[in-house]
Protein backbone atom coordinates (compact mmCIF):
# COMPACT_ATOMS: atom_id res chain seq x y z
CA UNK A 1 0.00 0.00 0.00
CA UNK A 2 1.57 3.16 -1.12
CA UNK A 3 -0.66 5.52 0.21
CA UNK A 4 0.82 7.83 2.81
CA UNK A 5 -1.15 9.89 5.10
CA UNK A 6 -1.59 13.75 4.78
CA UNK A 7 1.31 15.64 7.25
CA UNK A 8 0.29 17.23 10.66
CA UNK A 9 -2.35 20.38 10.26
CA UNK A 10 -0.52 23.27 10.07
CA UNK A 11 -1.34 26.77 12.29
CA UNK A 12 -4.16 28.76 10.73
CA UNK A 13 -3.28 31.46 8.91
CA UNK A 14 -5.59 34.54 10.25
CA UNK A 15 -4.44 37.12 8.30
CA UNK A 16 -7.40 37.33 5.99
CA UNK A 17 -9.91 34.85 7.08
CA UNK A 18 -10.70 36.27 10.08
CA UNK A 19 -12.23 39.62 8.85
CA UNK A 20 -15.32 40.23 7.86
CA UNK A 21 -17.10 42.13 4.14
CA UNK A 22 -16.32 45.19 6.03
CA UNK A 23 -12.49 44.53 6.78
CA UNK A 24 -13.62 44.46 10.10
CA UNK A 25 -11.83 41.08 12.72
CA UNK A 26 -13.81 38.52 13.44
CA UNK A 27 -14.12 37.42 17.17
CA UNK A 28 -12.92 33.37 17.56
CA UNK A 29 -15.51 32.09 19.56
CA UNK A 30 -12.96 29.72 21.35
CA UNK A 31 -9.99 31.36 23.69
CA UNK A 32 -6.32 30.51 22.68
CA UNK A 33 -5.67 27.96 25.33
CA UNK A 34 -8.77 26.51 24.38
CA UNK A 35 -7.49 26.53 20.38
CA UNK A 36 -4.45 25.24 21.53
CA UNK A 37 -5.89 22.55 22.96
CA UNK A 38 -7.83 21.29 20.25
CA UNK A 39 -5.18 21.55 17.55
CA UNK A 40 -2.76 19.77 20.27
CA UNK A 41 -5.09 17.04 20.68
CA UNK A 42 -5.89 16.97 16.78
CA UNK A 43 -2.27 16.85 15.98
CA UNK A 44 -1.47 13.52 18.30
CA UNK A 45 -5.15 11.99 16.88
CA UNK A 46 -3.07 12.22 13.24
CA UNK A 47 -0.34 10.96 14.47
CA UNK A 48 -1.87 7.78 15.57
CA UNK A 49 -3.62 7.27 12.34
CA UNK A 50 -0.45 8.15 10.82
CA UNK A 51 1.34 5.32 12.70
CA UNK A 52 -1.12 3.01 12.10
CA UNK A 53 -0.81 2.98 8.15
CA UNK A 54 3.38 3.07 8.97
CA UNK A 55 2.76 0.10 10.90
CA UNK A 56 1.75 -1.62 7.79
CA UNK A 57 4.87 -1.09 5.96
CA UNK A 58 7.26 -2.66 8.62
CA UNK A 59 8.16 -2.17 11.97
CA UNK A 60 5.05 -2.34 13.47
CA UNK A 61 5.99 -2.88 17.32
CA UNK A 62 7.67 0.46 17.11
CA UNK A 63 4.67 2.16 15.71
CA UNK A 64 2.51 0.24 18.11
CA UNK A 65 4.55 1.83 20.71
CA UNK A 66 4.66 5.56 19.38
CA UNK A 67 1.09 5.34 19.12
CA UNK A 68 0.51 4.31 22.60
CA UNK A 69 2.56 7.41 23.65
CA UNK A 70 0.36 9.59 21.21
CA UNK A 71 -2.78 7.91 22.87
CA UNK A 72 -1.69 8.63 26.09
CA UNK A 73 -0.95 12.38 25.44
CA UNK A 74 -4.19 12.52 23.65
CA UNK A 75 -6.49 11.77 26.27
CA UNK A 76 -4.77 13.88 28.94
CA UNK A 77 -5.27 17.04 26.29
CA UNK A 78 -8.99 15.53 25.72
CA UNK A 79 -9.47 15.73 29.27
CA UNK A 80 -8.29 19.25 29.62
CA UNK A 81 -10.74 19.97 27.07
CA UNK A 82 -13.25 19.00 28.46
CA UNK A 83 -12.07 20.54 31.79
CA UNK A 84 -12.26 23.74 30.19
CA UNK A 85 -15.06 23.46 28.26
CA UNK A 86 -17.39 22.32 31.35
CA UNK A 87 -15.96 25.26 33.64
CA UNK A 88 -16.87 28.17 30.29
Amino acid sequence: MDVKPETMSQPMDTTTADRNGDGEWIASPVDDATYDLLMALSSKLEAIDTYRVYAEDGHAELWQELANDERRHAERLFGELKQRIAAS
